[in-house]
């Protein structure tokens, strides 16, 4: 799968082991250091696979997979659907990166990923993979790779409802929020078996003007807690649309804030599972 992206962000996740042993002079002492992981950070755009009739996922669709996501696709007609899955140990995936003439490859990557998007400016997802590390190797960049040439939507036309409420917002923020571990294991050669998806939490953040309170009060939505439907959509035509629902969210906290001298608010929000593994429905149509 060739992902266009922008440029990653590695991290060696790595186990220093000072070794204390008492010398008879002065001196630093050098550690052990246990390679562990390598974290890769990257952005990619908001993109359809531009198939007018979507039964074609996005190039990013195997990405949403790592994070532990199930890929439902209906043949020919579309469209492509990711919801959670609660497993530990689902589907991991393999990152091959180039930098300059040196490859990187990271196995059984499992990761997260955030979501963002302003006004008529076309939206972003940053992704976070952690996996093991195969070293690096000198090899040429392939040139032969094929990206998809679909062009990212500016979010507008969005469709955004919190409840029966159609807010004025200038950006909306969602994160998946998959809290990643490592199983450990003596007998691997690393040490550790996997890395895992131990939990997640979902949150959003929008930033609706302030209206009336009869036609829109935060303050009683959170301290009554209640409970409501979010969607948003980036994108207009069809086959360069993405699609997120979720069918409860609650508000976590009100803030006033401002934007281009309008009152705002700034909110915060938490999603919540409803029937099971439903957080969030990401449908690309």
């Amino acid at each position: 799968n060739a992902i266009l992206c922008d440029l990653p962000e590695i991290e060696f996740v790595m186990k220093k082991m000072d070794r204390l042993n008492v010398k008879a002079f002065f001196g630093a002492r050098p550690s052990i250091n246990i390679g562990e992981a390598l974290k890769i950070t990257f952005n990619t755009e908001i993109k359809g696979s531009g198939d007018s009739t979507p039964d074609t996922p996005p190039e990013i669709g195997v990405l949403f997979v790592g994070c532990g996501m199930l890929e439902t696709i209906t043949p020919t007609t579309g469209p492509a659907v990711y919801t959670p899955q609660d497993l530990m140990d689902g589907p991991s995936i393999t990152i091959y990166f180039y930098q300059h003439d040196i490859k990187h490859v990271l196995t059984g990557c499992r990761g997260t990923w955030s979501v963002e998007g302003t006004a008529g400016v076309y939206g972003k997802i940053k992704w976070e993979f952690t996996g093991f590390y195969a070293g690096p190797a000198d090899a040429v960049a392939p040139t032969d790779s094929t990206f998809n040439a679909t062009l990212p939507p500016a979010l507008k036309s969005g469709l955004f409802t919190l409840g029966a409420y159609a807010g004025t917002i200038g950006s909306f923020k969602m994160a998946f929020g998959n809290e990643i571990v490592k199983r450990p294991d003596v007998n691997a050669v690393t040490g550790f078996l996997a890395q895992f998806i131990k939990d997640r939490k979902v949150t959003a953040e929008i930033d609706p003007e302030a209206p009336a309170l009869s036609t829109f009060s935060p303050v009683t939505l959170l301290t009554a807690g209640t409970e409501q439907t979010m969607s948003i959509t980036f994108g207009e035509s069809a086959g360069n649309k993405m699609k997120l629902d979720c069918p409860k969210v609650v508000l976590d906290g009100v803030k006033y804030a401002e934007r281009e001298n309008i009152l705002t608010y700034s909110l915060p929000l938490l999603v919540c599972p409803s029937l099971g593994a439903d957080d969030v429905t990401i449908t690309f149509n």
